[in-house]
């Protein structure tokens, strides 16, 4: 069982946090313009609800998911931060974009069908940038995207950081717990 949570807060764009039984999304929870201290309850009430460990929630912490990040002391998420693989990847939010259409690809990922829609219009906006170039892999930025359609891809980055545990397992010698 996992939970990943993109966290938004105040603004205009949406918090999405996502219940995950292994590949697949059992229970998403969409918030508008809440606090960090209601997000954090519903994320301890959801892994409370499910029985997931800590060591299996993942929040965004690039910006305000950092406070829900300290506050839950579970993982957080940097889109920036090196790749697992970083001589194919610009960065972990590629690497786990790209690992996560392998999955699809491969029709490992289930979504719930009330979310579908909304799941697939997100996930079509996110394209690879320069395809022409034999650099590094990286997809179009959450700003380019928010320009371009006028719309935050919350849905998507929440499912996308669900491949960082995939890349990264909780289990072996060395597990993060």
């Amino acid at each position: 069982m996992y939970v990943t949570a993109d966290i938004a807060r105040l603004g205009k764009d949406r918090t999405t946090i996502g219940v995950w039984r292994g590949l697949q999304l059992i229970d998403v929870v969409e918030y508008r313009k809440n606090r960090i201290n209601d997000v954090v309850d519903a994320i301890r009430e959801l892994s409370r609800r499910y029985q997931v460990k800590l060591s299996n929630v993942i929040c965004d912490e690039d910006g305000v998911g950092g406070g829900a990040t300290d506050f839950l002391r579970c993982r957080g998420f940097q889109n920036g931060a090196r790749a697992k693989h970083p001589e194919k990847f610009m960065n972990m939010k590629a690497e786990c974009y790209f690992k996560l259409a392998e999955m699809i690809e491969q029709n490992r990922i289930i979504f719930p069908i009330a979310h579908r829609d909304t799941i697939v219009k997100e996930l079509d906006m996110i394209r690879r940038r320069n395809p022409d170039a034999d650099s590094r892999l990286s997809v179009t930025s959450k700003e380019e995207i928010q320009r371009l359609h006028g719309m935050s891809p919350d849905y998507a980055d929440m499912i996308m950081m669900r491949m960082y545990f995939e890349l990264h397992p909780n289990y072996g010698k060395y597990s993060y717990i």
